[in-house]
């Protein structure tokens, strides 16, 4: 449920949402849904002023009908595919990440989501020339291994440069950090102000599970229903202003020998489109050399999910230290 805050629509001031609160009116859903007549004579406040704000709010919040064919249009004229940076991986995906979707990337700590997020920013903005949000949840980011990752794609130094002006980095080590971050995104795409760093094409966040977890403790319906509201921001933002949205998220299991599965549970296994399960084995012909595998556990586009992939990196990388992947906490169970 969309909680009412002052600036969500034209009249709705602090004052105003104050004395809602006060009278247990709380989100969108509750204002829209009350006796108008009742609300302004408990709040003395104009009835013609509240009926213009639900007015407003039923615009902006209900849904409206649409048929197929113009769905399918919609999607194939916003609807864009950005390269991974790596060919197996955007294989596996079905050509790349495409825009209008939410894109996880589930391992263990050491397994390379965030090698493979810098990989995908590098990717981006270096090839497509377009611009990457990246909010770091875990600390995991440095500019030192997004820099080398360009490197070995480009040798030209104004070049690199370049590329990493497009990445703007956003630090967000709480939920309620990342909600106000994607808040104010939401807000300048809006406005259609995206800063200095021009148009915006990608949203990547290592790591969701990371912020939601300590959520999940004693008052779990709570923590649900702030998970689910990052969930909804995550696929609105995806869909109105067609971006791709790449997540990282912890693996379970539910024995010691049971399978790997995506950690916070079945509500949050709704908001991908697509999921890729990340995992690091020890290479067959040589010792103390580690894989990266990446198999496809999720998709809403293919019917038959292919076989998993190895996922090369270039030469100069075989040897990066993935420090950053190891200080993630242990998976929960």
């Amino acid at each position: 449920m969309v909680v009412l805050r002052a600036g969500l629509c034209p009249g709705l001031t602090e004052e105003m949402i104050q004395l809602l609160r006060a009278n247990g009116i709380r989100t969108v859903v509750d204002f829209v849904s009350s006796d108008l007549e009742d609300i302004a004579q408990k709040c003395s406040f104009s009835y013609k002023a509240l009926v213009a704000v639900r007015r407003v709010l039923l615009a902006q919040f209900s849904a409206f009908p649409t048929n197929g064919a113009d769905l399918y249009e919609e999607l194939k004229s916003s609807t864009a595919i950005l390269p991974t940076g790596s060919p197996s991986l955007d294989q596996l995906l079905d050509s790349g990440l495409y825009t209008g979707e939410v894109t996880e990337l589930m391992g263990a700590p050491g397994s390379g989501k965030t090698q493979v997020c810098l990989g995908i920013a590098a990717s981006v903005s270096l090839g497509l020339k377009q611009h990457v949000l990246f909010l770091d949840s875990t600390g995991g980011f440095t500019a030192s291994r997004l820099y080398q990752i360009l490197r070995a794609r480009a040798e030209d130094g104004e070049e690199q440069l370049e590329a990493l002006q497009r990445i703007q980095v956003v630090r967000v080590f709480n939920i309620y950090e990342m909600l106000s971050a994607l808040q104010e995104l939401r807000d300048r795409l809006s406005q259609q102000v995206v800063s200095s760093t021009g148009p915006l094409k990608i949203v990547v966040i290592d790591s969701v599970s990371a912020v939601i977890y300590p959520l999940l403790g004693g008052k779990h319906s709570e923590g649900l229903a702030i998970m689910m509201q990052l969930a909804r921001e995550l696929k609105t933002l995806a869909k109105e202003f067609s971006l791709a949205v790449v997540v990282t998220n912890q693996v379970t299991r539910d024995s010691s020998t049971g399978p790997l599965k995506p950690a916070l549970g079945r509500s949050w296994s709704f908001v991908p489109s697509t999921r890729v399960l990340l995992e690091s084995k020890e290479a067959t012909w040589e010792k103390a050399t580690t894989q990266r595998v990446a198999s496809l556990a999720k998709s809403s586009r293919q019917v038959r999910l292919p076989g998993p992939v190895l996922l090369v990196m270039e030469k100069k990388l075989r040897d990066m230290d993935l420090a950053s992947e190891q200080k993630e906490a242990p998976s929960w169970g």
